[in-house]
């Protein structure tokens, strides 16, 4: 089983459980016990596999930790917490806990009792601070569970059993970090669903993965990473992916306020198999009580913090004498602590480092305090980059942000600009950055290079000229937006539109009203037609495939490069479904595929080739006209991949029966046909320049002027 089919099957299995298990359990709660379950299975796995491999070592090939009594265990217990920063006595390891579940009638308290003696194990130890708490939020005598011990213990079981039936692999053989990967799915999977609470504090995996590597460009390690703001850690360890956790030589720092997300933050450290020795999450606000003043500076720094949330500001006298904030002159304001985050992490940043912060669209343009700081930056030369992300790439908002990029040691004397707006992939009910949009930010990145409508160097003196505004838009020209509304010449476009929208009106209720009338005599001309098959009447009618070998597999091919969208079905990587809009006509012929989901093409070969069958059409022209069968078609079963309705062949294509009138009577019905067309057409003109009037006098009447606090 290849890396890609072990994740897809273990998240099958994970939403399968959720689906399962929740019930009258809100998902977001919910999301609590699997995790904590989760957390619970993999470090008594984690603590069994390290024990075995110790003794095994030693020549006891048939040792197994989860079959020793606890007596013995405890023999080695202060050796294993020292290195481990934990212990689980094999009585309590998941597995076995797990088997008793059905028949263990006091199976909450049997928990409970677990939970506390992993935190305990770690008491007057150095690791004490990283186990503290771990548990808080699995609170197995929760009403959620059920009204009664039995109720409780019922679900608790249920939840247990459906953990360990997980299939994981043995920790040690694992192709994939699949312990983190169920975290990460899960967070993933609870955050998209639960609105403000689930975007509060997790960043999406490939909007982490972007901040790492641009953290990291040229370094092959560092000594520190870190997050002030750091939720549940998913930025952090995303520089375990990208240099290995081996090449964050001194650790993994972070801090949250959050009591909830600062506990998912370690047990996220914890499932991505972190030593607690090289991490140091704490607890608290970064902001008023930052908790790493020891560890500071440190050489990457990510961050996504929350969004123009209130804070202390000029109400506390101490802050401006803070030296994180007293450089700048000026306070970030009481009402939007966005640019406090920044010049903390500013502060803390090591001269050779990077800083990546998702940061709200406002910081870029707005006046006061804020303008006051960006002054600062821009004369002290600090930023390197300013990078417009899409709409819609959190949970919890829709908010297009962007990702302000701070080094202390630049190469020049200029800001990159990059709109990176258009840079995204629909998935599910959320935008996403695929691997070719993050590479193509990250390249730019790099280069710092004009790339049209995409990037711009823009030296500082101009960006002083332009009153310190770093809005993307003020430099970054989109091909889009280059048509400067002329007010006047669009309500002229409108008026024009509207006056031909209303004669085509008027022909329509004309034709509407004849049809009416005169309904007898178009039967009557109807029935002038001959039943003829489509072999019939044309000249050829022949399969074939577009191949557009240029795509990989797994990419939606986009309309304007291929009338045909391709889709590839996710759970078998071999599998590729198409279809046509329905037809596509053009002067000579008629191409058509089957209505819905068809041309199901499996192709095992060493190279992926993209296909989709389709069936063109040649008319004969003295029979009938390619408009009249571009209409016929339009509302005639052509093919299917199943059912009673035969698959889209040529042999079964030949045999399609239509109706032929007349050549007078096609091109009168085709012709009223083509009315209603036209009339569409000047209606989606006409609302594509309301759109633009309506977006004019949007901004001009809510030009409001901010004031700062």
């Amino acid at each position: 089983m290849t890396k890609e089919q072990e994740r897809s099957e273990l998240h099958r299995a994970i939403w399968q459980i959720a689906n399962d298990l929740r019930g009258s359990v809100d998902g977001w709660d919910f999301k609590q016990y699997v995790l904590g379950m989760l957390f619970y299975r993999f470090i008594s796995e984690n603590l069994t596999d390290y024990i075995n491999s110790d003794e095994r070592r030693t020549g006891n090939k048939d040792f197994d930790y989860a079959n020793l009594s606890d007596e013995k265990a405890e023999l080695g217990r202060a050796d294993t917490v020292k290195e481990k920063g934990f212990y689980i006595l094999p009585s309590e390891l998941f597995v076995n806990v797990c088997k008793r579940a059905r028949k263990d009638t006091d199976l909450n308290e049997t928990l409970a009792s677990v939970f506390r003696g992993i935190e305990n194990s770690a008491k007057g130890t150095n690791s004490e601070a990283d186990l503290k708490g771990l548990f808080a939020d699995l609170d197995v005598n929760s009403s959620k569970l059920g009204n009664t011990v039995e109720q409780r213990n019922k679900k608790l079981t249920k939840i247990i059993e459906a953990i360990g039936n997980l299939k994981l692999g043995n920790y040690s053989d694992n192709t994939i970090d699949a312990f983190g990967d169920a975290y990460e799915f899960l967070m993933t999977m609870y955050a998209s669903n639960a609105g403000k609470s689930g975007g509060e504090f997790y960043t999406p995996q490939e909007v982490s993965e972007l901040l790492a590597e641009i953290t990291t460009v040229d370094k092959k390690e560092v000594n520190k990473v870190y997050d002030p703001a750091c939720g549940s850690g998913s930025l952090l360890l995303k520089f375990s992916k990208v240099l290995g956790k081996e090449n964050v030589r001194l650790g993994f720092f972070g801090q949250e306020i959050n009591l909830t997300t600062y506990n998912l933050c370690r047990i996220n450290m914890f499932l991505h198999d972190i030593n607690y020795n090289n991490f140091d999450i704490a607890l608290g606000d970064t902001l008023t009580n930052p908790k790493h003043w020891d560890d500071e500076p440190f050489d990457a720094i990510v961050s996504n913090p929350p969004y123009s949330i209130k804070w202390e500001g000029d109400a506390n006298p101490l802050l401006i004498n803070d030296p994180r904030f007293s450089p700048a002159g000026v306070l970030a304001p009481k009402s939007k602590a966005d640019l406090a985050f920044t010049m903390h992490m500013l502060s803390w940043l090591s001269t050779s480092g990077t800083a990546a912060i998702v940061e709200f669209p406002g910081v870029l343009y707005r006046g006061g305090a804020e303008k006051k700081i960006r002054k600062y930056l821009i004369d002290n030369n600090y930023i390197d980059a300013v990078i417009q992300l899409p709409p819609d790439l959190f949970f919890g908002t829709s908010i297009a942000t962007c990702v302000i990029v701070l080094k202390k040691s630049k190469q020049d004397n200029s800001v990159l600009f990059i709109d990176a707006s258009e840079e995204f992939i629909r998935g599910g009910n959320k935008n996403k950055l695929s691997k070719r949009n993050r590479e193509k930010i990250l390249n730019t990145f790099i280069k710092r290079q004009h790339i049209e409508y995409f990037s711009e160097l823009i030296n500082n003196k101009d960006i002083v000229e332009n009153d310190f505004n770093i809005s993307v838009t003020s430099y970054v020209g989109n091909e889009k937006k280059q048509d400067v509304i002329n007010i006047k010449e669009l309500d002229t476009e409108i008026a024009n539109t509207v006056t031909i929208q209303n004669k085509l009106r008027e022909s329509l209720n004309e034709i509407v009203k004849n049809i009416e009338t005169n309904t007898e005599k178009i039967l009557n001309e109807g029935d002038a037609a001959v039943w003829m098959s489509l072999q019939d009447v044309c000249l050829d009618i022949s399969a074939g495939g577009d191949k557009p070998e240029k795509y990989q597999k797994g990419q939606t091919i986009p309309s304007e490069d291929f009338p045909y969208p391709i889709f590839s079905n996710g759970t078998d990587e071999n599998a590729l479904y198409g279809y046509a809009s329905s037809y596509k006509i053009d002067k000579e012929a008629v191409t058509i595929s089957a209505r819905g989901t068809i041309g199901y093409h499996t192709i095992r070969a060493p190279k992926f080739t993209p296909i989709v069958r389709l069936i063109t059409l040649i008319p004969d022209k003295s029979l009938i006209t390619t408009k009249f069968l571009d209409y016929i078609l339009d509302i005639t079963e052509i093919g299917h991949t199943g059912g009673s309705i035969p698959q889209l062949t040529t042999p079964n294509v030949k045999k399609i029966k239509i109706p032929v009138p007349p050549l007078e009577t096609q091109n009168e019905l085709t012709n009223i046909l083509d009315k209603f067309t036209e009339l569409e057409k000047e209606l989606e003109k006409e609302l594509e320049a309301r759109n633009k009037q309506y977006e004019y006098y949007r901004n001009k009447l809510f030009s409001f002027k901010e004031y700062e606090n």
